[in-house]
């Protein structure tokens, strides 16, 4: 008896986050038995591979938006990343590795940029990332002004290796969930989340509310430059366009995830399980042969619930703590 009522007490104080896991899993089946095929190894795996580049994107965004921000030079980071691997890497491996240690080392230097100027200035976080993205993606289109480049063939085979069925894009989702168990209990993730709920109360209590802003937009700049490493692997060419979707599906990911657009609440597990959603639900379109154009409306209507029901777990845990 006691079993059953703790089983409905988690229910109903968890059924929100629950909600994109139910819904991949309802996609999963419904495409399942549209197509046997997409319930294969294979199809699975090279599912992985599509969707890594928008869920290293999504988790950067998600520690921004934890703090109560949202990082809008995501889009201009990963076309810079994209261009530098497309245009300046050779197909040694010194090579490879230099120039992804330094578009990652620009993702990060671009995310402090915009941790610091956001902070220090007080200006909203719209407007200074608009403007990196801006710059960002005018200095892709001076690296590369059209489609193209030279993308290593031995670049593509290491970023897209497979030990048996296991696509090594799920060994790095797995290593990821590990990191996350650790450092979600580390004092700057906490600190994080102390400055997303309240930033007055996280100053009061010691909290170096500039660093850790700088921290989280750091964050987010460094996954933006792995995703445009692996987004450079994955079309196996460079273009000054590559990350321009990458912005709302970003914050959309998180979102759907459970991170809540107030601050304070999220984590990249729902993130994961958000991206997915987004990747299979135009896939779903496509087996249902649903014109592409409805798939943007679709993301869209799901977004808008995946807002309305965060605000309201926004209000739910107000009244719980006695703050309504």
């Amino acid at each position: 008896m006691k079993k059953n009522k703790s089983v409905k007490q988690f229910l109903s104080d968890n059924w929100i986050a629950l909600i994109p896991y139910v819904m991949l899993l309802i996609i999963i089946v419904v495409m399942g038995v549209l197509n046997s095929n997409t319930l294969n190894s294979n199809y699975l795996a090279n599912k992985c591979d599509a969707s890594l580049s928008l869920i290293l994107v999504a988790i950067g965004q998600t520690f921004v938006l934890i703090t109560g921000g949202f990082d809008l030079s995501v889009g201009g980071i990963i076309c810079i990343v994209n261009c530098l691997m497309a245009t300046r890497m050779t197909d040694s491996v010194g090579s490879m590795i230099l120039w992804s240690v330094i578009g990652i080392l620009i993702g990060i230097l671009i995310g402090c940029f915009n941790g610091f100027v956001i902070e220090r200035t007080g200006l909203q976080p719209f407007i200074v990332t608009l403007a990196t993205q801006s710059v960002c993606m005018g200095t892709a289109l001076l690296i590369l002004k059209v489609d193209g480049g030279n993308v290593p063939i031995t670049y593509m085979k290491a970023m897209l290796t497979r030990f048996g069925a296991i696509p090594i894009s799920l060994i790095i989702l797995i290593a990821l969930l590990l990191i996350w168990i650790y450092f979600k209990k580390t004092k700057i993730c906490m600190n994080i989340y102390a400055v997303g709920s309240n930033k007055k109360a996280a100053n009061l209590n010691g909290v170096n509310v500039l660093k850790t802003t700088v921290v989280a937009y750091a964050i987010s700049g460094g996954f933006a430059a792995l995703s445009g490493l692996v987004r450079t692997a994955v079309v196996a060419s460079g273009s000054p366009t590559a990350g321009g979707d990458f912005v709302m599906t970003s914050i959309s990911a998180a979102v759907i995830g459970g991170t809540a657009l107030t601050g304070g609440v999220g984590g990249i597990v729902g993130t994961i399980v958000g991206a997915f959603v987004l990747r299979y639900i135009s896939d779903l379109l496509v087996f249902m042969e649903v014109s592409s154009y409805w798939s943007s409306l679709v993301q869209g209507i799901i977004l808008i619930l995946a807002v309305a029901l965060s605000a309201y777990g926004t209000v739910r845990r107000k009244r719980k703590g006695g703050l309504s």
